[in-house]
């Protein structure tokens, strides 16, 4: 059975279809006011994020973006996936691989989009900050959440002053 979803970054061609997973996505978002046009979004999406960030698609076997991450350093500026998709594991596989080459993430989530939190949580996120929401467009109390690589430190040898000052242990 051929996996549900690839990922590939994204190029400039690519925005259009990013854009509408994006404005198709976060329309779902009903506690929010809808403060731009589809236009405005794949304006914002091509202009800004494509060029600001390192975007990662899921694309399904027929080729169709499910779901994207734009990144920025260790900073998730946007995940979102595709109404149709989501639940199916596009977004999943896409923190997993953002995962790979950090240390540690972060992200800003609305408090009341608890189905994204859940999933944030599921993966390992922990929130670190709640804001009313002043600092964002549409006003809206957010959570900033954070992952964090648990390192292996392995056996630890405890050596005590006096060793310490002979210079090792005995």
């Amino acid at each position: 059975m051929a996996a549900p979803f690839s990922l590939r970054r994204a190029v400039t061609r690519d925005a259009d279809d990013i854009a509408a997973v994006f404005s198709s996505s976060y329309r779902l978002l009903t506690f929010l006011p809808m403060l731009h046009t589809p236009d405005e979004d794949r304006r914002f999406i091509g202009n800004t994020i494509l060029t600001q960030c390192e975007v990662t698609i899921a694309e399904t076997p027929a080729g169709e973006i499910a779901s994207f991450l734009a990144r920025e350093g260790e900073d998730i500026r946007l995940l979102y996936t595709h109404p149709r998709h989501i639940g199916k594991g596009g977004g999943g596989l896409l923190i997993e691989a953002a995962k790979g080459s950090v240390e540690t993430l972060e992200l800003w989530c609305f408090q009341a989009n608890v189905a994204a939190r859940r999933f944030y949580e599921r993966h390992g996120f922990t929130a670190i900050r709640f804001t009313d929401g002043a600092d964002n467009e549409e006003e809206a109390a957010d959570v900033r959440y954070r992952w964090q690589r648990q390192s292996y430190v392995g056996p630890i040898s405890i050596i005590s002053e006096s060793e310490s000052s002979r210079g090792g242990s005995a």
